[in-house]
């Protein structure tokens, strides 16, 4: 069991376990050096794996360490800080987000507005577009990934799976519900920014008819299974129905080219500067992004 108080590659004090995942934990923290609050994941301690597959899971932490370190300057990345190990367990630091999940802030508030929903892709189109262009594919976009700023920005997190174009894949990865067809299993053709773009659709679905495509994907769908039934494909709005619908096309080269395009077609639904906040903002508000 990891101790609160205890320092982590001798800078580092965690402060408070703020959440955790399938390969660790999440603290809060304090830098002794600066003062500053950050943000410290830490291999979880091993218990039934073997020694491959602890180191497996380190590997995934120090990856994720890598990539963020490689986006550094990218504004919607968190900054990287420090990588090591804490005894055998892997571990990095990185700035500290303050902000509400997206998940979370939005379960509240569903179905969103156009202009809200375009308000969040809008962003995090600005930033995969930079992203892809170091570049890598992030291969796990989600609410859960998400954080909403005071100040309505967003960023994204968890850099874990994040892998070149193009790289030959041995194994499935990103999380059901929003992992397109091509990340299912192993792929020696690997994945491209269009993987991202469905995610990005499969977001879109979820914040304005309040359900995952393909049956929400709990399990690989079948051929014949359709987007969504025929009733609940007539709510998604009408002025972004035919974008959102090709973002989750099954066959990459279906789908938008890159997400350039996608911003390009969500420009015109988009808050303009100096407008008025909507009726009820999303808690926080994403589309001060744009208005002000």
């Amino acid at each position: 069991m990891t101790r609160l108080g205890k320092l982590v590659l001798h800078r580092f004090e965690l402060l408070e376990q703020v959440g955790s995942g399938g390969q660790g934990q999440l603290f809060a923290g304090r830098d002794i050096e600066s003062g500053r609050k950050v943000a410290v994941k830490l291999q979880r301690p091993r218990m039934f794996e073997s020694e491959g597959q602890y180191e497996e899971m380190g590997e995934e932490i120090r990856a994720e360490g890598a990539h963020t370190q490689a986006l550094g300057g990218i504004r919607g990345i968190p900054r990287f800080i420090a990588s090591g190990s804490y005894g055998r367990q892997r571990c990095i630091v990185l700035e500290f987000v303050d902000g509400a999940v997206l998940y979370d802030a939005m379960i509240k508030a569903r179905p969103l507005k156009v202009p809200t929903a375009a308000a969040i892709i809008g962003q995090l189109c600005e930033i995969l577009d930079l992203v892809h262009k170091r570049p890598l594919v992030h291969r796990d976009v989600k609410p859960e990934n998400i954080i909403l700023e005071p100040d309505g920005r967003v960023r994204l997190i968890d850099m874990g799976l994040a892998i070149a174009p193009g790289v030959p894949t041995e194994r499935g990865s990103g999380t059901f519900g929003y992992a397109p067809p091509e990340q299912w299993q192993a792929n020696p053709d690997g994945v491209t920014p269009q993987s991202d773009v469905f995610a990005l659709g499969c977001m879109l679905l979820e914040m304005t008819v309040m359900q995952l495509p393909y049956a929400g994907m709990t399990e690989r769908p079948e051929p014949d299974c359709p987007v969504l039934p025929a009733d609940r494909l007539q709510l998604v709005p009408a002025e972004i129905r035919s974008l959102t619908l090709r973002m989750v096309e099954r066959a990459p080269m279906d789908r938008p080219a890159n997400v350039h395009e996608v911003f390009r077609e969500l420009l015109p639904f988009l808050p303009s500067p100096g407008t008025k906040p909507p009726a009820k903002p999303l808690t926080p508000d994403p589309t001060e992004y744009y208005r002000t």
